[in-house]
């Protein structure tokens, strides 16, 4: 069976209020007017890079009062905080014609994967232009934001631009794009005048078709293929892209990616990304399997720079620095967080730059090491008095973390499509009671135990509603989380169960065992999917593991209810 057979990764889109977003626009460009930073003016592209995108899908054509503040605030980016006026901008916003319902793609790299918008503002010296006449394509949804910093650098450096945006439809492996007419009349007149066209998108992705069928486009409207650029994220291995004929369609064109290297706070230089962490943390034996291209980047301040910089630092110590998110993405993870850390179930975030949050370091130690402040936790430490703690920590979260949310559709029919791909015939029923933001790692090693026997949990903000599975959903994922990861047997969870529904007034008991299939054989195609990925490394014998641990849970659970009293 391929991996590549299963689902993990949930949809990106929502539907939102145009005239919510458009009304958040403004008010954040009114705010820029008395009080300005960088991440700030960032935020506000951000919004105005969404809204533009969400209009164009809907009707090209009413997209164009937002394409020009999108424009402005690009420039006001690139030349600096005094250049533009932001109260007027916030006024132009307000007098914006919007659509009430737009379809809103999450922008991944901006929250997700520290793509920073100023990395394609310095992309275009390293293209080959034969001309100062320059079309810049930018491909929804993330690119619209992207073209719009590319095409303000362009005019910083002179050039003649114009930016449009397009939209590939149809299978992820197999996109096709056609231009509609106002487009198709923007290219004639472009390749007549010899024009170059940059696509600019943050891909590629596993097949790289959104970028050959925009190409391709071009070509067919007479644009040169010697006069296509293909501005990236990063410089593909074009001999594993998916598409048909995709590695000799995609040398046909220069492609330039952007400077590798994560925009980040001066004092995040320590890289304990892509599972380097554990080496830190726990003795090799006891690593956990880690997705290592999924991670959010992570960093730690070196001693150095504590002992240099008190600011960046609580009492000397080093501090742990992870991507949250830019614009409103990271806002959000931050704000959850807070509310852990108020609520004594974390640790005190800080909001730093670039999209990064940081936290003590808490002078963490090997759990063999002598002198210890804390330790990751392991499921041998589980106890009632863990039991409780984990009880607190989802009955917390079910008061402070609450949503709103219609229906599992999704999640159910991701779990249903993962069985029937593993061979298991386990019906699913997901009822809906309770729902939250998830904290989505519920293992033992997110949880710190401390000198003085306090457990703290670490990255709770953000995988309850990132790439992946679940999204927001009902509390009973975490509870199930829990359960599975701490290696309950029946007494223990039923204590676990009934000491949370004491402590939040919900009785989750009827619905987690339909819950604890669903995360079990997410878990499973999770890590299916990353040995795949990371085939022929170390890792994956750690993900093979994990994989056949989760597949004997759900093979337990065909023969019984690990809950039912």
């Amino acid at each position: 069976m391929s991996a590549l057979n299963l689902l993990v990764f949930r949809g990106g889109q929502r539907h939102a209020s145009g005239q919510e977003l458009k009304t958040a626009l403004a008010e954040r460009l009114r705010q820029l007017g008395s009080r300005c930073s960088q991440d700030a003016v960032i935020g506000a592209l951000l919004l105005a890079g969404e809204l533009e995108g969400g209009m164009a899908d809907a009707d090209d054509e009413s997209a164009r009062p937002v394409e020009v503040l999108t424009d402005r605030i690009a420039d006001a980016l690139l030349l600096g905080e005094a250049v533009s006026d932001f109260e007027i901008l916030g006024r132009a916003a307000r007098g914006v014609p919007i659509r009430e319902q737009l379809s809103i793609s999450t922008p991944e790299g901006f929250a997700y994967y520290a793509l920073h918008p100023l990395a394609y503002a310095e992309v275009l010296s390293h293209v080959s232009l034969s001309t100062n006449n320059l079309i810049i394509v930018g491909i929804r949804s993330i690119g619209t934001t992207l073209s719009a910093v590319t095409a303000a650098a362009a005019r910083f450096h002179g050039m003649q631009v114009q930016r449009i945006t397009v939209r590939p439809q149809g299978h992820p492996y197999n996109r096709h794009t056609e231009l509609l007419p106002r487009l198709l009349a923007i290219v004639q007149k472009a390749v007549s005048s010899g024009a170059t066209f940059a696509i600019v998108d943050e891909g590629p992705g596993l097949s790289g078709s959104s970028f050959l069928s925009v190409a391709e486009a071009l070509e067919r409207a007479g644009a040169p293929r010697e006069r296509v650029v293909l501005l990236s994220s990063y410089q593909p291995n074009v001999d594993m892209l998916c598409a048909s004929d995709a590695a000799s369609r995609w040398r046909r064109y220069q492609n330039v990616a952007v400077a590798a290297e994560a925009r980040r706070p001066a004092h995040a230089v320590d890289f304990i990304g892509g599972g380097r962490w554990r080496s830190r943390l726990l003795n090799e034996l006891e690593w956990p399997a880690a997705w290592t291209s999924f991670e959010r980047l992570k960093y730690l301040s070196s001693m150095d720079h504590a002992s240099a910089d008190h600011s960046s630092t609580e009492h000397g110590e080093p501090r742990f620095y992870k991507f949250a998110g830019l614009g409103r993405y990271g806002d959000q993870v931050f704000e959850r967080e807070q509310k852990v850390a108020a609520a004594g179930f974390g640790p005190h975030p800080r909001w730093e730059s670039d999209g990064f949050v940081s936290y003590p370091w808490c002078s963490c130690q090997r759990a063999s090491d002598s002198g210890m402040n804390s330790r990751p936790m392991s499921a041998s430490d589980l106890s009632q008095s863990v039991l409780e703690r984990l009880a607190e920590y989802c009955a917390f979260r079910v008061r402070a973390l609450a949503v709103s949310l219609s229906d599992l559709n999704a999640l159910q029919q991701m779990a249903q499509h993962n069985l029937r791909e593993l061979g298991l015939d386990a019906p699913v029923d997901l009822r809906l009671e309770h729902p939250v933001i998830a904290d989505g790692r519920m293992q033992p090693h997110e949880w710190l135990l401390m000198k003085d026997g306090q457990m703290l949990k670490t990255d709770s903000g953000s995988h309850g509603d990132d790439h992946f599975f679940p999204g927001p959903t009902d509390i009973a994922w975490d509870l199930a989380g829990a359960i599975v990861e701490w290696r309950m047997d029946q007494q223990q969870a039923r204590e676990f169960l009934d000491s949370y529904r004491r402590k939040s007034g919900d009785n989750a008991s009827g619905r987690v065992d339909n819950f604890l299939k669903v995360y079990a054989v997410f878990r499973a195609a999770y890590s299916m999917m990353a040995a795949n990925a990371l085939r022929g490394t170390e890792e994956q014998a750690r993900l093979d593991r994990a994989a056949a641990g989760y597949e004997d849970f759900l093979m337990q659970l065909e023969s019984r209810s690990l809950t039912a009293v």
